[in-house]
């Protein structure tokens, strides 16, 4: 938290990855499930201890987000996940760029671009675990 209050204010930018991702929604006023199956109705298994990084789900990609800009001809993406803890209230300032379909928990999120900070954005899967060549 401290790393995320110090960048936040030097105007650094920010970008979270998994526990990252849900660290800086609480950081700025945001809330979690502490376990998405047991506390979100309809939720899909986010976290396989066995599988773990090739447990994969897909995601919608929220149109007219800068995640949608990077991916125009895309409206949905398989990502691979090892969550269990996930957003239940999203930090104020901040806006979903992805959820995880169907259950529709958020999966990337970014902080308004017109707020006037620095650049924050986090996604809740690891995108250093893709090989070269796989979507």
């Amino acid at each position: 938290l401290a790393v995320v209050e110090a960048f936040e204010q030097a105007g650094k930018p920010i970008f979270g990855v998994c526990r990252g991702l849900q660290l800086i929604n609480v950081a700025f006023g945001g809330s979690l499930y502490q376990d998405i199956e047991t506390q979100h109705p309809g939720a899909q298994q986010h976290r396989n201890a066995v599988t773990y990084d090739q447990h994969f789900h897909e995601v919608e990609i929220v149109p007219g987000t800068r995640l949608a800009q990077m991916y125009p001809q895309q409206s949905r993406a398989v990502v691979n996940s090892i969550h269990h803890q996930g957003i239940k209230n999203l930090a104020p300032g901040f806006e979903i760029e992805a959820w995880s379909h169907p259950d529709g928990v958020p999966e990337a999120i970014r902080r308004h671009a017109h707020s006037g900070r620095g650049y924050i954005a986090a996604t809740q899967w690891h995108p250093e675990f893709f090989k070269p060549g796989a979507s």
